[in-house]
């Protein structure tokens, strides 16, 4: 086994605790793309690393999208962080991706490592190119033209699978061959628009836990370990809802024991993982747990109805100062419209209790452009703003609301972008200075959607706008000349495949 030489470490590690630094016969390359700081604190990324390194013969590292890779698309290049190993040199690289925009991302990766974008433009001497992640549970058809290979879904054990091929250092033409024959991988290549079923673990796969903890991560200093996997609800809007991602829990005791191992108890924080964290029978136990061991805790979502005295002082007690709640729709009759199962009151409590302990702000994620949404619904949020402002310090975040297939509502109409900042800049009259309005781009919005509901054909799209730097004007241009060139094909291209059958992801028959 070969010796680390520090100097090749990454400047943007160098502050990383529990980099695994080994090199082995084979070696694959783990690629998130996107900046370090979203890369360090994705948890999934976390687990298929801790995989790919847990055997002597294979050796796994990492890489993410350098910070100029937008000014120069494909002339930055791309090295490992571990031990600056250009990608192209590897047995293997495997993208992690969890959203729609971080396709142009992917590619500026390859291109920048020498490696062809287009599956079909790479020869025997390329590496096999491998992509999994939570985008998998959306649409995945705009990956088809760049991965070899796709494991859809909850790659956890599939990975193990993955990694028996990759030890006997497989070529590319060998590596689709066998997973072509194998539950949860597409292969784009040879299944072409027939996507599998999404692969789904069992409640023993869970808790997922954490490798590193970084000060230049999104989640600073935190270890991450997983509370739940799916969720127990149905809102309308989500992919992670109850038919198709019913809720898996651990016992506490599993939870605890992961506190405890050496590389939690050497973490100042702790974060609790999952779509539906608040909703853990065990919740207030582990606080309590992570609270004796002396950590400050983060959660990944709250529900603001089960929010009680004794949540919000544990939290406040772990070092919260800002208490983020979603109300998800702008009024009470969307909120029921999209099955929330919340109410406005809901949203004034947790208020309430933030201003108890003393908390310096309560956050609000508002969802706008839902369907038969009305100028009613948007005065409603404009007095709940009002109303909030009056008992706490208030942020509110807008998101325009995208469709997402997989979800009752993808044949939804995503509402234009002129008419979503009409709304924007209503709430932001209203709100008059009382309230922090923060809002996500509606126009960056519309090329989610486009990507959301695209077919495999859209990868020209994103290919063409990667290569122009993936501005809005790079990514309104390739979506002009995709529908130039495939107008009517490209358009229904999912809604075909659905209709004939051809998606055959669980829950969505």
């Amino acid at each position: 086994m070969t010796m680390f030489d520090p100097r090749a470490r990454s400047p943007l590690i160098a502050d990383e605790i529990g980099t695994i630094l080994r090199r082995a016969p084979v070696e694959v390359l783990l690629a998130y793309p996107n900046t370090y700081r979203v890369a360090g604190s994705s948890l999934g990324m976390q687990v298929i690393y801790r995989a790919l390194n847990s055997r002597d013969h294979v050796a796994c590292h990492r890489a993410v999208l350098p910070d100029d890779a937008l000014e120069h698309p494909g002339q930055v290049p791309v090295h490992s962080l571990e031990f600056a190993k250009p990608l192209a040199d590897y047995d293997a690289v495997c993208f992690s991706i969890a959203y729609e925009l971080d396709l142009a991302h992917l590619v500026l990766m390859l291109e920048g490592s020498g490696i062809p974008a287009l599956a079909s433009e790479r020869g025997p001497q390329h590496p096999p190119v491998v992509v999994g992640g939570p985008l998998t549970n959306s649409n995945v058809l705009p990956l088809g033209l760049f991965a070899d290979v796709v494991v859809m879904g909850e790659a956890d054990l599939a990975v193990y699978t993955l990694l028996d091929w990759l030890q006997e250092r497989p070529d590319r033409a060998a590596l689709t061959a066998q997973a072509a024959g194998m539950p949860g991988f597409w292969v784009p290549s040879i299944h072409g628009d027939a996507v599998p079923e999404l692969l789904s673990v069992r409640g023993d796969a869970i808790p997922a836990r954490g490798v590193w903890h970084s000060p230049q991560a999104e989640f600073r200093n935190m270890m991450l370990v997983e509370t739940s996997r799916g969720c127990p609800r149905y809102c309308k809007f989500c992919v992670v809802r109850a038919p198709v991602a019913p809720v898996r829990s651990p016992e506490l005791d599993q939870v605890v024991a992961v506190l405890d191992r050496p590389e939690f108890e050497a973490a100042p924080r702790v974060g609790f993982v999952g779509a539906a964290v608040s909703d853990w029978p065990f919740f207030k136990d582990i606080l309590r747990a992570a609270l004796e061991r002396g950590k400050q805790v983060g959660v990944s979502s709250l529900r603001a109805d089960k929010l009680d005295d004794e949540l919000v002082d544990l939290l406040h007690q772990g070092g919260y100062r800002t208490l983020t709640v979603a109300s998800d729709a702008a009024s009470q009759r969307l909120r029921g419209k999209m099955m929330k199962g919340l109410r406005e009151r809901h949203l004034m409590e947790a208020a309430e209790q933030a201003r108890r302990v003393g908390m310096k702000l309560v956050k609000v994620y508002v969802i706008i452009g839902l369907p038969d949404e009305n100028d009613d619904d948007i005065q409603e949020l404009i007095d709940f703003g009002q109303r909030l402002s009056k008992r706490v310090r208030s942020a509110i975040t807008l998101s325009p609301f995208v469709p997402k297939l997989h979800t009752p509502l993808a044949e939804a109409p995503f509402e234009p972008a002129a008419a979503q900042t009409k709304k924007l800049q209503r709430i932001q009259r209203g709100l008059g200075g009382r309230v922090d309005v923060r809002f996500d781009s509606p126009r960056q919005a519309w090329v989610e959607y486009r990507l959301s509901q695209g077919g495999i054909q859209t990868g020209h799209a994103v290919l063409q706008a990667a290569r122009n730097g993936a501005s809005l004007g790079a990514w309104k241009a390739a979506f002009a000349e995709l529908d130039r060139r495939l107008p009517d094909e490209e358009r229904s291209a999912v809604q075909a495949a659905q209709r004939h059958g051809l998606w055959t992801l669980t829950g969505a028959r």
